[in-house]
């Protein structure tokens, strides 16, 4: 898991929204994104419900997510940006870890 400075609050999600955000769109990821005024980046992730319907597999997927992010987080250095990760399809560890360093190193 990440530290709770690197995870996004519910009320930092609904402010998320209100202001501007840019956005990149995969097959399997939607990564919404906007600047912060901090010394350091935050993320919160979301699968679909209707992809993974039990919740066993939404926290599974959580998890897998959070420890990529955190091993990123551990090699390289991240701009001051809040990320908003949405789960749009099913995919194994390697394609999704692959694909947030790409992401990720884009911004």
């Amino acid at each position: 898991m990440l530290k709770k400075s690197f995870r996004l609050k519910t009320k930092d999600i609904k402010n998320f929204f209100s202001k501007k955000y840019k956005k990149i769109f995969t097959d399997i990821l939607i990564v919404y994104f906007q600047e912060n005024n901090l010394n350091h980046p935050r993320f919160a992730v979301s699968p679909k419900k209707e992809i993974f319907k039990k919740a066993v597999k939404r926290n599974k997927i959580k998890r897998q997510i959070y420890n990529i992010l955190r091993e990123i987080l551990k090699t390289k250095k991240i701009k001051n940006y809040d990320f908003f990760i949405i789960i749009q399809k099913e995919e194994n560890f390697l394609n999704l870890k692959e694909l947030l360093i790409k992401i990720l190193n884009n911004v």
